[in-house]
């Protein structure tokens, strides 16, 4: 029997799973270990499994509209992680955080407007940006002892050359598993004030914090200049959701809500739908529990993972508050992207290659251990046997 309910293994292949049937397609060889995109292998909670069978009970799928009762779902999920109070008609729900990105950046900037972002970061947030025709400006984001710091000077110096409209974060950081602290989120609110600038702050991974860590919602420190924050969050990373959806925008100036609703309409978004509904209720209902145990398990996959990692001369490990995904240095084996790439392929595990979330991210590659520990253990394995075999052909043309 397994050990824990994380370690049951589910067949994704063969279900038009992109995590597992497009990587022959993206990595070129059949049969790899997806280690790569940012779903989960876990089941879904039980509880929210029958809530979407109550859907299907009722055998007819017409229109549906979102009930009062989801609001008071989403503030008592906010009480309950972050002591966080906020009003009914600050929430804007929406079908996932990508779209939400795109929603806030049509309703706060013009086309060839400025937006300020870090480097390296989610790769949508390059891609939403220049789809709509406005201008990333990237500040790269500092490294001391293995953990990402914002470079207040650069970001402020980038503002003001570039005249910079918008600033849009990750927080928590992706891919580098950073929670940032009040005081590192106090000093980009200060930023935000000087220039008058509106913050987007992209918070999907909010409720992944490892044990004794604890996430910062930008718009509560900001208090009286939370008008200007616009936060996005969902369930779906949380509770492995992403192919249903949904999430929420939180504006916490009405006028602002109402033009992101308006801007809604003009994108033909239409109301989420009875599944999403259910799978948002019976989550942030009952789903306290199932997530503090999943993370104290990815907390053990990362355990192992550093472990068995630290002993390879050359590879670092970046230290995460956050996430289920590693962010893990090669740097020190000198070799390129391709050729790591290659052999991590060639050995039967994908990976994303870091370059992905920007140049700054080059010699990096993210790894997803959200997925059982026999799993993990076979990743690292092959990751181990990569990483000799780049290093015995660099031995060799040395």
């Amino acid at each position: 029997m397994p050990e824990s309910i994380f370690d049951q293994q589910i067949k994704r292949k063969n279900t038009n799973c992109v995590k597992w049937d497009r990587s022959e397609v993206l990595y070129g060889k059949p049969n790899l270990l997806p280690m790569w995109i940012a779903d989960m292998d876990f089941q879904a909670p039980d509880f929210i499994l029958d809530a979407l069978k109550n859907c299907v009970r009722q055998k007819v799928f017409g229109y549906t509209y979102c009930p009062e009762s989801l609001y008071g779902v989403v503030q008592n999920w906010l009480m309950k992680r972050y002591g966080w109070e906020v009003r009914s008609d600050t929430i804007v729900f929406n079908h996932n955080v990508v779209s939400g990105v795109a929603l806030a950046l049509r309703v706060l900037t013009q086309k060839g407007d400025r937006v300020l972002i870090h480097n390296p970061v989610y790769n949508p947030f390059f891609e939403q940006i220049n789809q709509l025709g406005r201008v990333p400006i990237v500040s790269e984001l500092e490294i001391h002892d293995d953990r990402y710091y914002m470079d207040i000077a650069d970001m402020e110096r980038k503002i003001a050359e570039h005249h910079v409209s918008c600033i849009l974060i990750c927080s928590p950081h992706n891919p580098g598993g950073r929670l940032w602290t009040q005081a590192e989120l106090r000093q980009l609110l200060d930023l935000a004030a000087k220039f008058d600038l509106p913050v987007i702050a992209d918070e999907i991974h909010s409720d992944l914090v490892l044990p004794g860590k604890k996430h910062q919602p930008l718009a509560q420190l900001a208090g009286d200049q939370c008008a200007r924050i616009v936060t996005l969050m969902a369930p779906t990373k949380t509770f492995n959701l992403a192919g249903i959806g949904p999430s929420y925008i939180l504006a916490f100036d009405p006028d602002l809500a109402v033009k992101l609703q308006e801007e809604q309409k003009q994108m033909v978004y239409p109301e989420i739908n009875v599944f999403q509904i259910a799978a948002m209720t019976a989550a942030y209902g009952q789903g306290e529990q199932w997530l503090n145990e999943l993370m104290a398990y990815i907390k053990r996959n990362m355990d192992y993972v550093r472990a068995c990692l630290s002993e390879v001369a050359g590879i670092r490990c970046m230290d995460n508050d956050a996430t289920y995904l590693m962010w893990i240095s090669y740097k020190g084996l000198n070799v390129t992207e391709d050729t790591l790439n290659a052999a991590l392929v060639e050995q039967g595990v994908a990976l994303q290659m870091g370059s992905l979330y920007g140049e700054a991210g080059r010699g990096f590659i993210r790894m997803n251990v959200a997925t059982p520990r026999v799993l993990v253990i076979e990743g690292v394995n092959k990751m181990l046997k990569a990483f000799k075999q780049v290093k015995q052909a660099h031995a060799h043309i040395s």
